[in-house]
Parts: structure tokens; sequence; C-alpha cells
């Protein structure tokens, strides 16, 4: 479907395909784009990542590979880990990680080739049974959906994909987008947490460092913590290892009391982190 639906429209359209890496990442997700480049965009696809500067400047971004891309377990500081380090710790009061990390970074990057804000659209991959996470200023920011006017679903992805060898190996959207993202749901983060609690390394590490952090207009009276209901990085970890619980799965498994039911469902993350999504 991408592939077709990239190589019909660069005839009539001028296109530049970019991944916006954080470094948090799961690897897999890294191996599928870079296999989406070398099968569906034929090497075009563009990897950029935010660079991080000093106090009153945004971040601008600088072009990456798929070997020198920031990796969770890379050695050195993710993109994600330099955005708190002079942001303070991203949570669910301090909605800033999709717009520093990938939003202001990709908009720098498409000015520094020449496209200048609202010349042109924004193609987002969400899908139809996602149309909740569409952003509510896409018409006012140019944001389009080709997927979903397509009518393209879940199932349509994945029966498209499974021809391919090198389809995503992650094994449920528990692990999709970044590995410990706190816009995913507690069940989901406690499944990730119960099958790999390092995982959850980097997060409680930032949480330490970079908690007392506040750049912001608001008045923080206690640390910074990365998730729902003041819930840190260590407690997803401790409720994993310590509360009985149905663990996510692809097909929607509801559990009453601990859960929220309403942000369980659907394939996504319950939230997005797409274009638009954080502010």
């Amino acid at each position: 479907m991408s592939q077709i639906c990239f190589q019909r429209f660069r005839e009539t359209h001028e296109i530049k395909a970019c991944f916006c890496n954080t470094g948090e990442e799961d690897n897999r997700t890294l191996d599928f784009v870079h296999a989406c480049d070398e099968h569906i965009f034929g090497g075009e696809l563009v990897w950029i990542e935010a660079v991080i500067h000093g106090a009153g400047k945004g971040p601008t971004a600088k072009v990456v590979t798929y070997e020198t891309a920031s990796r969770h377990d890379g050695g050195n500081p993710t993109p994600m880990g330099v955005a708190e380090a002079k942001h303070g710790v991203f949570g669910p009061t301090h909605k800033q990680c999709n717009s520093r990390l990938k939003t202001e970074p990709m908009l720098w990057w498409r000015a520094s080739e020449g496209w200048a804000p609202g010349t042109y659209d924004t193609a987002v991959g969400i899908r139809a049974d996602e149309i909740d996470r569409c952003s509510q200023f896409a018409d006012r920011d140019r944001i389009v959906y080709p997927l979903i006017d397509a009518g393209v679903t879940k199932g349509d992805a994945n029966k498209w994909c499974s021809q391919f060898a090198w389809d995503l190996k992650l094994p449920s959207d528990a692990w999709g987008n970044c590995r410990w993202c706190y816009k995913k749901t507690l069940r989901k983060l406690m499944t990730v947490a119960k099958a790999d609690p390092t995982v959850f390394d980097n997060p409680a590490k930032y949480e330490k460092q970079f908690g007392h952090i506040n750049n912001g207009k608001t008045v923080q009276t206690e640390p910074r913590v990365h998730y729902r209901e003041r819930r840190s990085a260590q407690d997803i970890v401790t409720l994993s290892q310590t509360t009985e619980f149905r663990e996510y799965r692809d097909s929607n498994s509801f559990q009453p009391g601990l859960f929220s039911q309403d942000l369980d469902i659907g394939g996504g993350c319950g939230e997005s982190c797409e274009i638009g999504a954080d502010d």
C-alpha cells in the first residue's frame, strides 16, 4: 500500500519521507524502518534526530542513518535524554516530547530543504481504526491521512506486510513506538516491564537526574515522574512484578479495577504521539 501510494504520487508531487528518531525506540522498530526504506522508499527515506540547544533556542535537526542513529543501548545520551536534561521530565502534565523531538525538528529540517511552513501537506500514516488519534489542528496545519481516506485498517496493513520477511518483529502493540512511552496504557507498560524490566532503566535514570528541572511557567512542588497518577518508572516495574494481571495482547483483553478499559482499546498507544498531538 505504502509502496503503491509512494510510487503513484511521486509522479505528480515532490515527496520527502522522513523518520524522526528519539533514541528510545525498540531496535526492532529501527530495523523495520530500515527495511521499509530499502524495499519501499528505495533508499530515499531521511533519518533525522532532534538537536537540543541551550536556553532561548528551540530544537533543530541533524540527518543520521540507520547505522548512526541514536539507540537506547548505544552508550551515548539519546535525543530524549538530552531534551529532558533541558526541559525536565516529560509526562502527562508536561507533554513536550512530541513537539521537541519530532514536530519542531521536522519543521526545521523541511525549512532547511527549502519547504516554507504552510506551503506543503504532511501525510501521517494513521489508519482508519485509529481515527481518534488525528490532530484537531489537521486542517490548519495541512495534515492529511491517506490511510484513513482509503479505509485501511490494522488488519489490512498486517495482511499486506505479511508477504515480506522483514515485517515488524515486535510481539504486540505494547512494544510499539518508544519502548517506555508515558502515553501507553498501564497494561501495556506493565506487559513490557514484566517481559524486560531493563526497558525502564532509562526513564528511571532520567527521573533521578532531571526530575527537579522545571523551565515551564507552572509551579513545581515535587520532582516530576513520567507516568499517569504520578507513577514512576520503578513503580511500573514493581507493579508488573507484584500484581497479577492479564498481559496486553493485540486482541483487546479487559480486566476491571486496575486498568482503564477505554484507554486499553485500539491498536495505538491510547493517545497519539503523532504530529500536533502534544499541545
